[in-house]
């Protein structure tokens, strides 16, 4: 059974970049760069289809959705566009008000449910500072309900965001008991208890194996890997503990796959090797996702 609740991820960097481009895939002698899929080259987004009657439903419904959060104006024309990386499609509405309030919302086309909402502009420095690390998440709960969007009990991350000037209220989606990573919602909130933003993620999973690899095989075969990198022989070589968690594979393992994360979150054990690549540098982190079903590499991530 599938919950919600912290995430590490920005509702509001993710919403700065919006536009509509048609999807052009690049050519490299006749094929894609790429086996497959979405490159980095390619445009984020293509404009979709809608009908007259999708678009007033979810201009109605955006108006319903500022109102709830109290962000004044009026809608724009609705855009359906299709997120190229993210495999995602959504309703974009912007909320325009004559003394130039600006706030975007994103809705699911199917359900009307919002994804994203930023409200832009600069944080008032003449806001009384009355909600608190320890209040915020109150205030966030309140706006959740205000949109009908289910949170769970469990206590949220919560931390300050001074490039936007609100606190930042998230929860992970757990799904049993295991946290999906990028999925979950963020909500931000001023310190005047404005709505600042709003991200509700829900990638859509495969059956979780019956039986899981136990995690000293997925230890083992991380370390293997890191032994065959040259990794093991770097100074103060780390790894950690194995911990499951839903991901979606990428091509960090293999370039030549599409640039963006399959649409799937699969089950995976996590480990991450720590070591100083470079002396007098702070240690560096390369994560392995190793499948959970049958011990494959599923991809990962590294710092800098």
């Amino acid at each position: 059974m599938n919950a919600i609740s912290p995430r590490a991820s920005r509702t509001v960097q993710a919403l700065l970049v919006l536009a509509v481009v048609a999807v052009v895939l690049s050519a490299c002698n006749g094929a894609s760069a790429k086996d497959r899929g979405w490159s980095v080259q390619d445009p984020l987004w293509t404009a979709l289809p809608q009908s007259n009657g999708q678009a007033q439903a979810a201009s109605a419904r955006a108006v319903a959705v500022a109102r709830a959060l109290g962000i004044p104006g009026n809608p724009s024309a609705v855009r359906r566009e299709r997120d190229m990386m993210g495999g995602v499609d959504y309703d974009a509405v912007e909320i325009l008000s004559a003394a130039g309030d600006r706030a975007e919302i994103h809705l699911d086309p199917e359900t009307h449910s919002p994804t994203m909402i930023v409200r832009f502009g600069p944080p008032d420095p003449s806001e009384p500072a009355t909600y608190t690390e320890g209040t915020a998440p109150g205030r966030a709960r309140e706006f959740a309900a205000a949109l009908g969007l289910p949170l769970p009990s469990e206590t949220p991350g919560v931390r300050w965001d001074d490039s936007v000037g609100s606190w930042t209220v998230t929860w992970d989606r757990l799904i049993d008991g295991h946290r999906a990573l990028g999925d979950g919602v963020i909500i931000d909130v001023t310190p005047g208890g404005r709505f600042k933003g709003l991200s509700a993620t829900v990638t859509p999973s495969a059956p979780a194996p019956a039986k899981p690899i136990p995690a000293g095989r997925a230890a083992s075969i991380a370390k293997s890997y890191a032994a065959e990198h040259g990794w093991t022989a770097k100074p103060q070589f780390t790894q950690t503990d194995p911990v499951l968690l839903w991901v979606r594979a990428n091509n960090f393992l293999d370039p030549s796959k599409s640039d963006a994360p399959e649409p799937l979150l699969r089950l995976a054990y996590d480990v991450t090797s720590s070591f100083i690549a470079i002396e007098g540098d702070e240690p560096h982190l390369e994560v392995l996702w190793i499948s959970a079903t049958d011990g494959s590499l599923l991809g990962g991530t590294q710092t800098a």
